[in-house]
């Protein structure tokens, strides 16, 4: 029975230890990144980001048209473990918050607000990026550098480029991911095999589909 007495009184110090363990964020502040007070977006994607709060389990992430205290809507109420948030919003005014939450404490919410206007940004979805060089199913040796190029596309402000091997559909690697301004880009000392190249157009909104040829190192 004393056996059992000890057990249980050690249960309990160790679920109160485990409680007193619980750190106090109350008085801590979240320090907005993006969007900040003011803010006039032209992207429908609004990407929202503060500093992390050591002890924290999550945030707390809201988002209310035109603002909290007259809200029309209330678009995002979400919890998240990381320091980003993304969401797509309409043309309109907006107010965001965001706390830093454990299991015992919460900070107070960090607000700001901003707008999402009208994009300028012209539709390239249905343009096609004409690749030059190298030709489809070209062959090099692993001592060549290769020099991958295409064509611009108007309205486009960057192009991703990605390799993989042997082929996308089936990618063991993705051996490059970049993002670029230019229209060309190297590579050098690829292993002997099979690879599949890709490039797509993007602007602020809008995004072509990637146009794909294939090379081979031996």
């Amino acid at each position: 029975m004393k056996n059992i007495s000890f057990i249980l009184l050690l249960l309990v110090m160790f679920n109160c230890d485990a409680i007193i363990e619980v750190e106090d964020i109350s008085n801590k502040t979240i320090t907005i990144l993006a969007p900040v007070e003011g803010s006039s977006l032209t992207t429908s994607n609004v990407v929202f980001s503060w500093q992390s709060v050591e002890d924290t389990e999550n945030y707390h992430i809201q988002i209310a048209n035109p603002t909290f205290t007259n809200a029309i809507e209330v678009i995002t109420d979400s919890l998240v473990t990381s320091t980003n948030f993304t969401v797509a919003l309409t043309t309109n005014t907006y107010e965001w918050r965001v706390r830093a939450e454990n299991s015992g404490y919460q900070t107070a919410y960090a607000s700001q607000s901003f707008s999402v206007t009208e994009t300028d940004a012209v539709d390239i979805s249905n343009e096609t990026v004409v690749l030059l060089a190298p030709a489809d199913g070209l062959v090099f040796d692993t001592t060549d550098t290769i020099n991958f190029s295409w064509e611009t596309v108007l309205n486009a402000d960057s192009y991703v480029v990605q390799i993989a091997t042997p082929s996308f559909a089936d990618a063991i690697e993705i051996i490059e991911d970049q993002t670029t301004t230019a229209t060309s880009f190297s590579v050098s000392t690829l292993d002997v095999n099979s690879y599949e190249w890709r490039v797509k157009a993007t602007n602020s909104d809008y995004q072509t589909n990637y146009t794909t040829q294939a090379f081979t190192i031996e």
